[in-house]
């Protein structure tokens, strides 16, 4: 638990977990470093499901070998059926499901492996799962570039060797022939310690391998076997390919960076007089380059607007349901917006004072908002909020991509009302089309942002108590979050339909 912002937090690490199935001691014992080598390669929570609902021992046992520093784990029971296992696995945000090779369960774990709707690995354990490259073999060439996917995204290492080259009966081959040549394969070029993999992409009963693979997996003397099957329906292997991109290639960031991260953002935030300067210079700035019909000072107006951090906070409020926060924000961003409206006004006035005032083409194109305009807030604020969570990348440059969308629109406004322009023209609508388009803009970087920060780990696991403690109060539950979301969407669903009322009428 960590303490933030006047709540206490409990950070995720990812919603995934690779899941154990447990029926007996022995099996515990086998399966638990494969459990926690998959799911520490996958990025996911080990979890454990007891085979048996009766075995209330088991699991007690199972809790206390699972137990990590702290945390309690709870484990979960379920019956010995096929359909009750698999009905658990396709309910849960299970990754991926381990079962330990045992006699007595080997129709269920054989009807299970051909059923479960999640990646399955059934294992023959005869040692730890290897460090090393040459301690993995594939059955043989055919199979050696599935077999290789498999175990990079399992292990994090890839297969050296094959158990022999394209040896397997392919059509009308007597199985017994493959299976004692199987056998003796593993004997004669196994070690202690080693691995073979037997992925199967579709039906495993159906494929030429998989009564090879059985008698290996019973059967073998040296090398630890692992029959792999990843299919899954078309609907389940979409959800799934969602979360792991969510979790594995998006993964969320480490504790102690997340914490920096929500600290820095909470404090940037905070309206202060070098925001308010900073804005208003870079108004300032955009203005002239608006007046000047150069792209160039616009950009450079772009690179010192400080209008990322109070968005993102924004952003970051509604991932994590942070009421205060999201005020300050809204607070902040309210401020400057109107010091940069007002310093573009009283530089228009300035502007009026000493020459005639002209419209540019810059500022018209900025008075005619279109639904291509949501693109810009979104991609901008999804762009930011990912480079702000990646310490390689830079955050200046996405940062300008939000200025670019906020910082011009606004001069233009204080621009046409400091020179009197409010006449609705073929052009656009002065005034009134730029702060409309500020506003799009705001909110879809803010609902962009807190989807990508929640992506990345930085959400809280609230509480289901009300109650305080040291006089901090728990977040009772993110019903605040939601409905500000859903009210925000709902209001850019509003400004789409208004936009292209608007793209009607100058067309």
């Amino acid at each position: 638990m960590r303490q933030f912002n006047g709540l206490q937090l409990n950070f995720e690490t990812t919603e995934l977990n690779v899941t154990l199935l447990v029926g007996s001691q022995r099996q515990l014992a086998d399966g638990l470093p494969w459990l926690h080598r998959f799911a520490s390669v996958l990025n996911c929570v080990p979890n454990a499901v007891v085979l048996g609902v009766e075995h209330r021992a088991l699991a007690r046992q199972v809790e206390s070998a699972m137990q990590q520093g702290n945390e309690s784990v709870t484990v979960d029971r379920v019956a010995a059926d096929v359909d009750a296992v698999v009905a658990k696995m396709d309910t849960t945000k299970c990754r991926l499901l381990v079962m330990v090779d045992d006699v007595d369960d080997d129709r269920l774990q054989a009807a299970v492996f051909e059923r479960c709707g999640v990646e399955t690995v059934w294992l023959s354990v005869k040692a730890p799962p290897p460090e090393r490259e040459d301690h993995i073999f594939s059955l043989d060439d055919p199979l050696h570039a599935m077999t290789t996917t498999v175990s990079r995204r399992l292990l994090g290492i890839s297969p050296m060797l094959q158990l022999d080259h394209d040896w397997l009966q392919q059509d009308g081959g007597p199985p017994d022939a493959d299976v004692e040549q199987a056998l003796r394969l593993e004997q004669q070029r196994c070690d202690e310690g080693d691995l073979i993999w037997i992925p199967f992409p579709e039906s495993p009963s159906h494929q030429s391998q998989y009564g090879v693979a059985r008698a290996l997996l019973h059967q073998s003397s040296k090398a630890s076997i692992a029959l792999v099957h990843a299919k899954q329906g078309w609907d389940r292997s979409l959800l799934t390919q969602v979360r792991y991109w969510a979790s594995h290639v998006a993964e969320p960031m480490d504790r102690d960076a997340r914490l920096e991260l929500a600290q820095s953002l909470s404090e940037g935030s905070q309206p202060n007089w070098e925001f308010l300067g900073l804005i208003s210079a870079a108004a300032m700035l955009a203005a002239f380059g608006l007046l000047q019909n150069s792209a160039a000072v616009i950009i450079g107006a772009m690179l010192i607007a400080p209008l990322m951090t109070p968005i993102m906070g924004a952003g970051l409020s509604l991932a994590q349901g942070n009421r205060p926060l999201f005020q300050t924000s809204c607070l902040t961003i309210g401020i400057g917006f109107a010091g940069g409206f007002f310093s573009s006004f009283l530089f228009g006035l300035l502007v009026r004072a000493v020459q005639t005032p002209v419209v540019t083409a810059e500022m018209w194109s900025r008075c005619n908002p279109s639904p291509l305009d949501f693109c810009v807030g979104l991609v901008g604020g999804m762009a930011a909020s990912y480079a702000r969570t990646r310490s390689h990348l830079s955050s200046a440059l996405a940062g300008a991509a939000i200025a670019a969308a906020l910082v011009p629109p606004i001069a233009t406004a204080g621009l046409q009302a400091a020179f009197g322009v409010w006449e609705v023209t073929d052009h656009g609508w002065p005034v009134f089309g730029p702060l409309l388009l500020v506003s799009v803009n705001v909110l879809t970087i803010m609902i962009g942002t807190s989807f990508v920060l929640y992506a990345r780990g930085l959400r809280v696991v609230s509480s289901a108590s009300g109650r305080t403690e040291g006089g901090v109060a728990k977040v009772k539950d993110n019903k605040w979050a939601t409905r500000t979301t859903v009210l925000l969407l709902t209001v850019v669903l509003m400004v789409f339909v208004w936009m292209l009322h608007l793209e009607r009428l100058f067309l």
